[in-house]
C-alpha cells in the first residue's frame, strides 16, 4: 500500500480534445491559480504545480484573487475569505513560496474593466495549475481563461477522496455510488504528500499585494459589495479556525455522533465551511476521524462525508442544469407538475421567506439560522427545503428561492452539497413515498414530525 495518496493523471483535467499540456517554452514561472482550495497543505494543485515547476527549473507563483462581482458576493462570504487568506499569508510564507493575493476594492462608483492580473500573470507563465469544481463560476472562468491565454490551463481536482474522472458515469442514488468508492476507499484515503519548490526567486507583479491582518473589517468596508449580510456569528475563515473546530468535534462530538439528528446537540462536526473554501481538505478530516474512532460513530461519519460529498460531486459533473428543474427526475418531475394547481396553505413572497416571516415558527427559527449564523443543522435543511415546495406555486420557484437564500446566507453555499441538498428535496437520489397534496410521491417532511425527533420549542428558542 502506498503510503501517500497518489496524485495520478485521474485528478488533471485537460483543455478539452487534449491529452497532454506540454509547458510553454521561455515562461517564466509555473502559476498556481488558487480557486477554491484554500490551502498551503493537503493541496494536490499545488503539489502538480511545483512538481512541474522543479521538473522546468523555474519559481512556482501562488495567485488568488478576490473579485467584487461574484454572485452573492457579502461582507459575510468576503469576510470569512480574508480570514483564510490572512492564515495563507503566514503557510505560503513559511514554506518560501510566493503568494500574491490580490483584492479587488474598486469604488461603488467605478465603470470600466480594470486589466485583469490572472490574464497578465498567465501570459508570462510557462503552466498554469488551478483547481476543479464542477459548480458555481469556477468552470466558466476556466473555460474563459483557456480562450484569453496560449499557455496550456489544467485543473486538478484537490476536493475529493476518490477522483472525479475515476467514476465514468452519474449515480440515481447513494447505494450505488457507495460500493465504487468505498471498494478502492484504501488506495485513495492516505495522507497527502508536501511537496517542496526547488527554485525559489521573487517574482515581479502587476499589481500591490493586499496582506488582511487585523483590518479585515475594514478591507471589506471598502469593497464594492453586498454590505447587508453581515458576518457570521460564531465563525472565523481559515485554516486555524479550522484546526481549531476539527480537534474540538473529535473529542466532544465524534464520540456522540449517533446523536447528529437532534439540531439541539452539538455532535456534528460542522466542517461544511472550511471544507468549501478549502481551508482544509476532505482528507485529513476523514483520516483524524477514523484515527480518533470510535468505530460506529466513524463508520457513519465516513458515509455521510464520503458518499454523499462525492456523489454531490459527481452529480453536478455529470448535469450541467443542476440549477435548473432539469435536474429533478423525471418521475418527481411529473409527480409535482400535476399538483401545481392543490391547493397551499400559504403562498409567500419572496422577501417574506428571506426575512424568516411564515407561520411556522420553526421554519422561522431554521432561516434565521441562515440570518444570522450561516449555517443550518442538516436534518433542517431537508425539513426547510421541503416546506419551501408546500408555500410556492411550481417546482421552478421553489427551486428559485432556495438556491438564493443558501447561497446567500449559507457560508457552505454555492457548492456541490448545496446543489445535492437542494435537489434532493424535489426527489432527486431518492424514490417516491406515498401520495399526498401538492407533493405527489416525492418525500415529505413535517413539523409535527421533527417534534417526535427532538425539542423543537428548544431550538425555535435558541434562534430567538
Amino acid at each position: 500500500m502506498p503510503g501517500y495518496a497518489p496524485l495520478t493523471d485521474d485528478r488533471l483535467w485537460l483543455p478539452r480534445g487534449t491529452t497532454h499540456a506540454a509547458p510553454r517554452p521561455g515562461g517564466e514561472f509555473v502559476l498556481y491559480w488558487m480557486q477554491v482550495t484554500h490551502r498551503a497543505h493537503d493541496n494536490f494543485a499545488l503539489n502538480h504545480a511545483i512538481e512541474q515547476a522543479n521538473t522546468l527549473g523555474v519559481p512556482v507563483l501562488v495567485y488568488h484573487g478576490l473579485r467584487h462581482d461574484y454572485p452573492w458576493a457579502s461582507d459575510r462570504l468576503h469576510t470569512f475569505i480574508l480570514q483564510g487568506v490572512r492564515d495563507l499569508v503566514a503557510a505560503f510564507a513559511a514554506r518560501g513560496i510566493q503568494y500574491a493575493f490580490y483584492l479587488d476594492d474598486r469604488d461603488p462608483g467605478e465603470t470600466g474593466e480594470r486589466p485583469s492580473p490572472l490574464v497578465a500573470l498567465a501570459e508570462r507563465a510557462a503552466l498554469v495549475v488551478t483547481d476543479w469544481f464542477p459548480t458555481f463560476i469556477m468552470p466558466r472562468q476556466l473555460k474563459a481563461l483557456r480562450e484569453r491565454v496560449g499557455v496550456p490551463v489544467v485543473a486538478v481536482d484537490s476536493a475529493l477522496v476518490i477522483p472525479a474522472k475515476r467514476l465514468t458515469k452519474s449515480y440515481s442514488a447513494a447505494r450505488w455510488i457507495r460500493p465504487d468508492l468505498m471498494g478502492p476507499l484504501g488506495d485513495w484515503l492516505l495522507p497527502i504528500e508536501t511537496v517542496e519548490p526547488e527554485v525559489r526567486r521573487p517574482i515581479d507583479l502587476p499589481f500591490a499585494v493586499t496582506e488582511p491582518g487585523e483590518d479585515i473589517a475594514a478591507l471589506v468596508a471598502a469593497c464594492d459589495i453586498d454590505h447587508d449580510v453581515p458576518p457570521a456569528r460564531g465563525w472565523t475563515g481559515g485554516t486555524r479556525a479550522a484546526q481549531a473546530r476539527l480537534d474540538w468535534w473529535l473529542e466532544h462530538g465524534l464520540p456522540r455522533y449517533l446523536e447528529r439528528n437532534d439540531p439541539n446537540v452539538d455532535v456534528t462536526s460542522r466542517m461544511s465551511p472550511w471544507l468549501h473554501f478549502g481551508h482544509v481538505s476532505v482528507h485529513e478530516v476523514l483520516l483524524a476521524a477514523r484515527e480518533a474512532g470510535p468505530a460506529e460513530p466513524w463508520k457513519k461519519f465516513l458515509d455521510e462525508t464520503l458518499t454523499w460529498r462525492e456523489l454531490a460531486f459527481n452529480f453536478c459533473r455529470f448535469q450541467p442544469k443542476h440549477r435548473t428543474v432539469e435536474a429533478i427526475p423525471d418521475w418527481a418531475r411529473t409527480e409535482l407538475a400535476d399538483h401545481e394547481d392543490d391547493p397551499r396553505e400559504a403562498i409567500y413572497s419572496d422577501e417574506q421567506l428571506e426575512r424568516g416571516e411564515t407561520d411556522d415558527e420553526l421554519w422561522n427559527a431554521c432561516q434565521q439560522a441562515y440570518l444570522r449564523d450561516g449555517w443550518m443543522h442538516n436534518y433542517l435543511r431537508m425539513l426547510w427545503g421541503k416546506s419551501v415546495i408546500g408555500w410556492t406555486e411550481n417546482a421552478a420557484r421553489a427551486l428559485r428561492i432556495l438556491e438564493h437564500l443558501n447561497n446567500k446566507y449559507a457560508l457552505d453555499g454555492r457548492d456541490p452539497n448545496s446543489y445535492g441538498g437542494i435537489l434532493w428535496c424535489f426527489g432527486r437520489f431518492d424514490r417516491p413515498f406515498f401520495r399526498r397534496p401538492i407533493y405527489g410521491t416525492v418525500r415529505y417532511m413535517s413539523t409535527n414530525a421533527a417534534r417526535k425527533k427532538f425539542d423543537v420549542p428548544a431550538y425555535i428558542r435558541s434562534m430567538a
